[in-house]
């Protein structure tokens, strides 16, 4: 079984990527449970998405040190998604930055985009890939298709799905346009980490 845990805010597309995965799962012949928490309802709300993958899954739900892989779809949200990784777990980061709005409320001052990559990287060490997803999905022709591009980076790394029930799932989703871009996004997802492993 494979617990992934989606960091992002609300407005992101964090549920709409736990569904692509449940659907390419199911599609696949495993089972799925997806659950999530805390700040659906508020754009740019903190959320949680919990997909759980594997022969027979009961429960969507998994606690801190479980996480096998943690997507993050913002900087900020995935430091706080952190302790939910296993010791042998992988994160990749989207090279999104958008501080809460209690972080401009606050007299101390914001930690900032550096800082929050500074933090990751040393907590991280080389479990950590961050991805210029915004980069990749404004030439897939959208800046939403951010998540698919980590779904993109993830299944190159995890080689979970098969491509072509991902573009399944993808288009099952996101009917028209929108699935004819993300699946361009997606393929702009593996090529990215397909690079940076050839460097490594």
């Amino acid at each position: 079984m494979f617990n992934i845990l989606i960091s992002s805010v609300g407005g992101q597309g964090g549920l709409t990527l736990s569904r692509i995965m449940a659907v390419a799962a199911v599609r696949q012949g495993l089972s799925a449970r997806t659950g999530e928490t805390l700040g659906m309802a508020q754009r740019f709300g903190s959320v949680l998405s919990f997909v759980r993958v594997g022969e027979d899954v009961q429960s969507p739900i998994f606690g801190p040190g479980e996480a096998d892989y943690i997507i993050g779809l913002e900087l900020f949200e995935t430091v706080r998604a952190t302790r939910y990784l296993r010791d042998t777990g992988v994160v990749f980061a989207a090279d999104e930055y958008k501080p809460p709005v209690s972080a401009s409320l606050s007299p101390k001052p914001a930690w900032g985009r550096e800082n929050v990559l500074r933090s990751l990287r040393e907590t991280l060490g080389e479990k950590l890939l961050v991805v210029p997803a915004r980069d990749l999905a404004l030439r897939a022709g959208s800046a939403r298709a951010i998540n698919v591009v980590m779904l993109g980076v993830f299944n190159a790394h995890a080689r979970l799905f098969a491509d072509d029930v991902v573009y399944e799932a993808i288009k099952s989703v996101l009917p028209g346009r929108a699935g004819e871009v993300s699946v361009k996004a997606y393929e702009l997802g593996k090529a990215f980490y397909a690079e940076r492993a050839k460097s490594a």
